[in-house]
C-alpha cells in the first residue's frame, strides 16, 4: 500500500508538473502566435509602406528626369536663338562695314575729282595769263593744251570712277 501511495503521489506530481507545463506553453505559443502576427502584419505593412514610397520615389524620379529633359530642350532654344543672333549681329557688322568702306570710296573719289578740276582751272588760268603776256611759242603752247586735255580726260574717268562708286553704294545699302 505504501508503494501504492508513493506511485500515486509520483503520478499525481508528474502529472501536475506536465499540466504545469503545458499551460505554460500554451500562452506562449499564444503569445507567440500573436507576436508572429502582429509582425508579419507589420512586415505586410512595412513591405507595403517601402512599394509605395518606391513607387513614389520612381515618380519623383520620372518627374524630376522630365524637368531636366524639359530645362535640356529650353537650354538648347536659348542657345540656337542667341547663336542666331550673333550671326544677324555679325552680319549686321559686316554690312555696316562695307558701307562705311563704300561712303569712304565716294568721298575719296570726289575729292580726287574736285581736286583735279581745281588743278584743271589753276593750268587753264596759268596758260591764259601767259598767252596773254606772249611769253610762249606755239609749240609750247601745244604742250600745255595736251595736258589740260590728258587733265580733262582724267576727270572723266574720275566723274565716271564716282558714278561706280554711287552705284556700289546704293547697292550695299539696299
Amino acid at each position: 500500500m505504501k508503494a501504492k501511495i508513493i506511485l500515486t503521489s509520483i503520478l499525481c506530481t508528474a502529472l501536475q508538473t506536465v499540466s504545469a507545463q503545458e499551460k505554460q506553453e500554451t500562452p506562449l505559443v499564444a503569445k507567440d502566435s500573436v507576436a508572429v502576427m502582429a509582425s508579419a502584419q507589420t512586415a505586410l505593412l512595412t513591405q507595403t509602406q517601402l512599394e509605395e514610397k518606391a513607387k513614389a520615389d520612381a515618380k519623383t524620379l520620372k518627374e524630376a528626369e522630365k524637368k531636366a529633359k524639359e530645362f535640356e530642350k529650353e537650354q538648347r532654344k536659348l542657345e540656337k536663338a542667341q547663336k542666331e543672333m550673333e550671326r544677324e549681329k555679325k552680319d549686321f557688322e559686316k554690312r555696316q562695314k562695307k558701307i562705311l568702306s563704300a561712303e569712304k570710296s565716294v568721298l575719296k573719289a570726289k575729292t580726287k575729282l574736285a581736286d583735279e578740276k581745281k588743278s584743271l582751272e589753276k593750268n587753264r588760268s596759268k596758260l591764259d595769263k601767259k598767252k596773254a603776256k606772249g611769253k610762249l611759242t606755239p609749240i609750247e603752247v601745244q604742250e600745255e593744251e595736251i595736258k589740260i586735255s590728258k587733265q580733262e580726260v582724267k576727270i572723266k574717268e574720275l566723274e565716271l570712277k564716282v558714278q561706280n562708286e554711287e552705284s556700289s553704294l546704293i547697292k550695299v545699302r539696299s
